[in-house]
């Protein structure tokens, strides 16, 4: 899915290009002081009529619900995005009215590298979410519905901005695949060239020294990225954008690195399913090359997906640094296999 973010063009900015960060703020240190409003007073009520049955029970009931939502206002951080390019008023807002650029991510990708504790839809509403008793027992998706009402719900008045959001169980720098990152697109007013930003634009402190779309390409160089330069529709004032040519794009790949793989840990059966051996090898060509690959865990065929998907589907697992324990996980049908091996031209 693509998803958007603005952003005001300065040397901060860039600087999460280049190292491949986004920062997710804690609420509040958003724009919007009504962030994390909630009510809990069903939930008071339901445990006030449990008292009666067990106080005991009552009261680490109590604690644990409160604990979580004391938790969740403290340590929750918030990357908060758009479905939309073409908003003029998210331009104005969050793009110092057009000279900064947006960037669109693909949100899958996004949430690959690091753990996230979930994304959705904002939720607009005419009043604060209320959360019930039966909000809070269940499964993984009641966690997500959670967070969806305590970080996720804003007023009507925000609607317009069609926002997604990325959660964490933590605020600050988050780490994601570069890849990731799709697309940028260039505000009407972004400087281009390095001799169009202001004289005095190097006095100023880094969250707000502008930069040109030059920069931006240069610190990107090799990663694949398109980019598109916002326009004006004639006679109108919606907005469209056209794409630019990438002032690097014979850059040498990002990340471009062939590892060692340790092929013991490559399961060759086929469990019925009648692969030819060599796709696991062709698996383990592509895993070497990823660039956030340090060491393998297992090739293998994936009982699970391939039931799901009713086809031969190939897992691969590795991590992608010494003391990283989070498994990256790749799924693989026998042609996506063929194509992305093709690709490589081994």
């Amino acid at each position: 899915m693509k998803v958007y973010k603005y952003r005001y063009g300065s040397k901060r900015d860039l600087e999460s290009l280049e190292q491949d960060y986004f920062y997710a703020p804690h609420p509040s240190k958003l724009n919007d002081p009504c962030e994390n409003l909630f009510d809990v007073a069903g939930i008071e009520q339901t445990l006030a009529q449990l008292a009666s049955m067990s106080s005991v029970y009552t009261k680490m009931l109590s604690e644990s619900f409160f604990t979580l939502f004391t938790q969740i206002q403290k340590n929750v951080g918030i990357y908060s995005l758009s479905k939309t390019v073409l908003d003029e008023l998210l331009w104005a807002y969050y793009a110092d009215s057009h000279t900064g650029f947006c960037i669109e991510y693909d949100l899958d990708k996004l949430s690959e590298l690091t753990k996230i504790a979930g994304s959705f839809d904002v939720l607009y509403e005419h009043n604060i979410p209320q959360i019930t008793f039966g909000d809070l027992i269940g499964g993984q998706s009641d966690v997500i519905k959670i967070l969806q009402l305590t970080s996720g719900s804003k007023s009507k008045r925000w609607q317009h901005e069609d926002e997604i959001r990325v959660i964490m169980d933590y605020f600050g720098k988050v780490e994601y695949d570069f890849r990731a990152v799709k697309a940028i697109y260039f505000g009407l007013r972004m400087p281009k060239k390095w001799q169009d930003l202001n004289e005095d634009n190097e006095k100023l402190p880094d969250h707000l020294s502008q930069v040109c779309q030059e920069q931006v390409m240069q610190v990107l160089k090799g990663r694949g990225v398109k980019y598109y330069q916002m326009v004006l529709k004639p006679n109108s004032y919606e907005f469209d954008y056209v794409q630019v040519e990438d002032l690097y794009k014979d850059a040498e790949k990002y990340k471009a690195a062939v590892k060692f793989l340790d092929k013991s840990c490559i399961d060759y059966n086929g469990y019925g399913r009648n692969i030819d051996p060599s796709y696991f090898d062709k698996v383990a060509e592509i895993t070497c090359r990823e660039p956030y690959f340090y060491k393998l865990n297992s090739i293998h065929i994936s009982k699970e997906k391939s039931i799901e998907r009713n086809e031969p589907i190939i897992f691969s697992g590795f991590y992608k640094a010494e003391n990283d324990w989070m498994q990256i996980k790749r799924y693989f049908s026998l042609d996506e296999i063929d194509k992305i091996y093709k690709d490589l031209d081994i």
